[in-house]
């Protein structure tokens, strides 16, 4: 099964922050696809609107399907 290149992926994390913290722009800071598990690995900062400083967050998303498996914020 194909996999999501890291162009699709960003759009998945891009949907996601919005819905989960408002946050509209964002830095990729580390990006892994860990091929034998089948997950993407990425590890984001954002900004939300109105905000002093930049958060973090990981994300874990199914590489296949788009799911988000898991979303840490802060982390």
């Amino acid at each position: 099964m194909p996999t999501l290149s890291l162009a699709e992926i960003k759009v998945r994390v891009a949907e996601n922050l919005k819905t989960a913290v408002g946050a509209e722009e964002f830095d990729i800071k580390s990006a892994k696809l860990e091929e034998l598990q089948g997950l993407w690995k990425i590890d984001v900062e954002f900004k939300k609107p109105k905000a002093m400083f930049a958060e973090t967050a990981l994300f874990t998303i199914d590489a296949t399907t788009g799911e988000v498996k898991e979303f840490r914020r802060g982390y």
